[in-house]
């Protein structure tokens, strides 16, 4: 087990390639990084909003469990292991599971609201944001969420539509221009992953 020397917040909208870009990372510093996400912390549906329809809205800061992610986040950082359970989107065919999360040189908190949580913000070293054409970010979604959370094509639209947009343009968004790298990721992620990796060489070499 190791001691943190960089708390890394990777944040953007659905489908921006969060989970991509954190798995290029873990090839360049292997065995040196430990993530956080926030998708492990949402309530059960029953705790969920519902909107003006009676669809259930997972896209708010409300839908996560803020308390134990604050607690967990805070253990961490006293060099102590989590055990956290993988929240399945509601799908009934995936069974529970966890993950022990240890302490590691680099420890990446990742999700929506990274940056609109005031008690993950301001234990970030750095922050990275990252952007991707809408029409394309919808496509990854509609692929993803069709085959790995059981949803219909009609309920994601409705979510796009409804929820995950007004979401993004309130939540997440407005901290663009406070991350300390905006990383563009259309077709493949742009030059600034170099940037991204040389900021993490000279915090932890």
């Amino acid at each position: 087990m190791k001691n943190i020397k960089l708390i890394i917040g990777i944040t953007g909208g659905s489908g921006v390639g969060k989970t991509t870009l954190i798995n290029k990372l873990y090839k360049e510093f292997d065995g040196k990084i430990t993530t956080l996400s926030l998708d492990n912390y949402y309530k059960p549906k029953e705790e969920q909003a519902i909107d003006d329809n009676g669809v259930t809205n997972f896209d708010l800061p409300t839908a996560l469990n803020t308390k134990q992610l604050e607690v967990d986040l805070d253990l961490l950082l006293k060099n102590e292991t989590v055990k956290q359970k993988i929240y399945t989107f509601n799908n009934p065919d995936k069974a529970d599971d966890y993950l022990l999360i240890e302490p590691n040189e680099i420890l990446i908190v990742e999700g929506l609201f990274v940056m609109h949580y005031p008690f993950v913000k301001s234990k970030l070293n750095y922050s990275v944001y990252l952007s991707v054409d809408r029409e394309q970010q919808l496509k990854r979604r509609l692929k993803r969420d069709m085959t790995e959370r059981n949803y219909t094509e009609e309920s994601i639209i409705y979510q796009w539509n409804n929820h995950v947009i007004p979401s993004y343009d309130n939540y997440v968004r407005p901290y663009k221009k406070e991350s300390d790298l905006i990383i563009t990721n259309d077709t493949d992620f742009c030059d600034n992953i170099h940037v991204l990796s040389k900021v993490i060489h000279e915090k932890i070499d």
